[in-house]
């Protein structure tokens, strides 16, 4: 576990995100491989598939392009996250994990929302 909190600790280092996106990706992770029961060397893809996934969207979000056009392709990398956790956990994983996104993407908004009000 230590090993694996190390590796995730310097794969976001390395990648410059900022402490708070850190904290939060990391909770998030966290929370996931909890709620699925995911161990040994699937919790491991687990995380390896998360973090990629992870890195493809914040460079899209940073990225130079129309809102429109980055909102089509993170679209296209959620879709290819998606078939691939669909591979690596069971059905009842698979369920789970597509509900854990629901309420994910429904605190991100929440969060966006609270960070434009002015």
């Amino acid at each position: 576990m230590k090993k694996l909190v190390l590796t995730f600790l310097l794969f976001t280092s390395v990648l410059g995100l900022s402490q708070e996106d850190n904290e939060v990706y990391s909770e998030s992770l966290e929370q996931q491989i909890k709620t699925l029961g995911l161990t040994g060397e699937t919790k491991e893809i687990f995380i390896e598939i998360s973090n990629i996934y992870h890195e493809k969207m914040r460079n899209i979000r940073e990225g130079e392009g129309s809102k429109i056009s980055k909102i089509k392709e993170l679209k296209s990398l959620q879709s290819n996250k998606n078939n691939e956790m669909k591979k690596l956990l069971n059905n009842n994983q698979y369920k789970a994990f597509k509900k854990l996104q629901k309420q994910n993407r429904s605190m991100l908004k929440d969060r966006y929302k609270q960070n434009n009000k002015s």
